[in-house]
Order: structure tokens, then C-alpha cells, then sequence
């Protein structure tokens, strides 16, 4: 997949941070349009802290796409998957993935997996080709580190499933609660 020629495809500064977080924003805000009614976007600037920590800590692989104005408009992260406990549902609803206050997080890594934890396009530039080159990209390098296949999770009712599914991710029947979003979602994998 050819990424569209106006775009700078790199790994990002610390001075793009604020960027991406402007890009996410502007795809949780896109949310509107299939979330419940009365559903809200989280605050803008949440991911600050978080994109700041995966720039810097070098654990995760992050490339961004950049327009000659230095607009972020593309964005994929990936990293080694983990298991993650999820507390118990009550019958007839799904798991959460949350941390508790005091609880002590153990993960697990799967392996031979790679886990894609964010993949974001501007939504005026979708349908250019821009996610999907961004995931070949990171497809590719997941490859020349090792990893045999990779898992990322979406929104349940979000548009991208459609994508996902037209490029070889198939839904592997888990499900559960996004605190942090407010949503449920489902996870995705993909053979390397």
C-alpha cells in the first residue's frame, strides 16, 4: 500500500506529542456519529502523558504521518501482546479491563505476538489509504522483529471493523469493557 505522496512517514518527536494527541481527539470526537446516544468523548489531551512515555521509553514501535504543515494525520503503535487480567463480569456483561487502586498489574507476554494498540487517521483525510499504509508498515516491521501474528482491539459498533476485516483481520470472539472509553470492544487478529 502506497501512502499518499504529501506525507512524511516517521518515528515521532517529543515536540509531535501534542499532535497526536490533537489527532486522537479528533477521532474520538468521529465516535459521535455510531456511539450510544449521550455517549462523550474522553477530555482532550488524556493521551498527552501516555504518547509522551511511549516516545521516550522505547518499548513500543510508533510511526506517525505528518502533512508539509506539520498537521499529525496518521498514526500506528505496536508492541510485544501481553495477557492482562480483566476483573469478572456479572452474567450478561461483559469483562472490564481495568486497574484497581492498589492492584498490582501482571502481564504476561504472548508469544510470537505482536499487539497494535493504536491506529488512527484524521477523519478528513480518510479513505486516502493512510491507515492501511500505516499498517503494512507496521506489519512489516513486526515481521523483522519475529512476530508470527498480531492482535489489535476496536470500539464493537465502530466503522473500522469493516476495514479490518477487508484486510485480513478476522474477529476471535473476545469482548469486553473499555473504562477509559466507555465503549465495548472486540479483539482482532491477524496472521504475519
Amino acid at each position: 500500500m502506497t501512502l499518499p505522496v504529501d506525507l512524511d512517514v516517521h518515528s515521532p518527536a517529543a515536540g509531535e506529542v501534542e499532535g497526536i494527541a490533537a489527532l486522537v481527539a479528533a477521532c474520538d470526537e468521529s465516535y459521535r456519529d455510531w456511539a450510544p446516544e449521550g455517549w462523550t468523548p474522553p477530555p482532550p489531551g488524556r493521551e498527552l502523558d501516555r504518547w509522551r512515555g511511549r516516545i521516550t521509553d522505547g518499548s513500543w514501535w510508533t510511526r506517525v504521518a505528518v502533512e508539509p504543515s506539520g498537521r499529525v494525520v496518521g498514526l500506528v503503535c505496536f508492541t510485544q501482546a501481553v495477557v492482562q487480567r480483566t476483573l469478572p463480569a456479572p452474567p450478561g456483561k461483559l469483562p472490564i479491563r481495568k486497574r484497581l487502586p492498589h492492584d498490582v498489574l501482571t502481564l504476561e507476554p504472548i508469544p510470537g505476538r505482536a499487539h497494535v494498540s493504536a491506529v488512527f487517521t484524521h477523519p478528513e483525510r480518510w479513505r486516502e489509504g493512510i491507515a492501511a499504509g500505516m499498517l503494512a508498515l507496521a506489519e512489516n516491521a513486526m515481521r523483522a522483529e519475529g512476530y508470527r501474528e498480531v492482535q489489535l482491539w476496536t470500539p464493537r459498533e465502530a466503522p473500522a471493523r469493516r476495514f479490518y476485516e477487508a484486510s485480513g483481520w478476522r474477529h476471535d470472539g473476545r469482548e469486553q469493557w473499555l473504562a477509559e472509553l466507555a465503549l465495548p470492544i472486540v479483539a482482532y487478529v491477524k496472521p504475519l
